[in-house]
């Protein structure tokens, strides 16, 4: 099953250092990455470099580090509605006090 995880960096070439990692022998990407770069959001910008990857193995431990999870799914998606319920149903066991997993009920 693929998965969605979010990643930032200290800068671009620390994203880059750690895409190398998703190189085969022939330097080709082995997994679908988005290089989003410093985000701008509610009018301030990032310090950190911002790298979406959608995994088709298990993720890399060594990006454990850089993982991130704002509220699902942040300023970018891959498109596939099973990946983002495998990120939210991720976001809310990692944050199950979290606001968005929790709506307020609403009156009838």
């Amino acid at each position: 099953m693929k998965v969605t995880r979010k990643y930032e960096f200290t800068d671009e070439a620390a994203a880059d250092a750690a895409i190398d990692l998703l190189k085969d022998s022939e330097g080709n990407l082995t997994q679908s990455v988005v290089k989003l770069g410093y985000l701008t959001i509610e009018g301030v910008e990032s310090t950190k470099y911002a790298v979406d990857v959608s995994w088709s193995i298990d993720p890399l431990d060594s990006w454990d580090s850089a993982m991130v999870f704002p509220v699902p799914m942040g300023v970018h998606s891959f498109g596939s509605s099973s990946q983002r319920d495998e990120y939210v149903k991720a976001y809310c066991e990692l944050k199950p006090d979290s606001a968005y997993c929790n709506p307020p009920e609403t009156e009838e």
